[in-house]
């Protein structure tokens, strides 16, 4: 009877284990299946350490202890990724968000309606269901970059289902 409990704990501890967060090794495996982009751990340690992403279910706590990552803090690591890939640096892409946390933190909670646009300088958000636009950074003259913030969280959130879905039917 306990070997049998036991091998249902095991089939159910994946999918739990993604529910209550990802580890490193599964946000780099999204990232790369999304963006295309191998990330490494030595990425994240730096984005963790520098205080721009840091893992909000649980942080670093020694060796043997993983960090765990929530879906929030995924989708923000993969509009860092998104944005470095068409050629914004991390430093332009820390102001951004600290400019979000501190004056617009609706656009981080519900992302749905926004949309951000940028030239590789200058940065905008526009509000699709109020066509308010709020420029974060000015003064250029560039090629523009379309970052639909809704439609990747979307995407991102149903990635992380899907990796839930996949680690219980494997048991990996």
């Amino acid at each position: 009877m306990k070997k049998k409990a036991a091998k249902e704990t095991d089939r159910k501890e994946p999918r739990a284990r993604v529910e209550s967060g990802l580890k490193s090794r599964d946000v780099i495996k999204l990232i790369e299946a999304l963006e295309g982009v191998s990330l490494d751990y030595d990425h994240l340690y730096y984005y963790e350490h520098t205080g721009l992403i840091v893992p909000s279910l649980r942080s670093a706590q020694g060796r043997g202890v993983p960090k765990l990552y929530s879906t929030e803090d995924f989708i923000i690591l993969r509009w860092l990724v998104s944005l470095q890939k068409n050629g914004i640096p991390v430093s332009r892409f820390r102001e951004v968000l600290g400019f979000l946390k501190d004056k617009m933190p609706e656009v981080l909670a519900e992302p749905h309606n926004w949309v951000l646009i940028t030239d590789g300088k200058s940065i905008r958000f526009f509000d699709k269901v109020s066509s308010r636009a709020f420029d974060v950074l000015r003064d250029t003259g560039q090629y523009l970059f379309f970052f639909p913030i809704g439609k990747v969280a979307d995407e991102s959130k149903r990635a992380v289902k899907k990796l839930g879905a996949g680690k219980k039917k494997g048991g990996k």
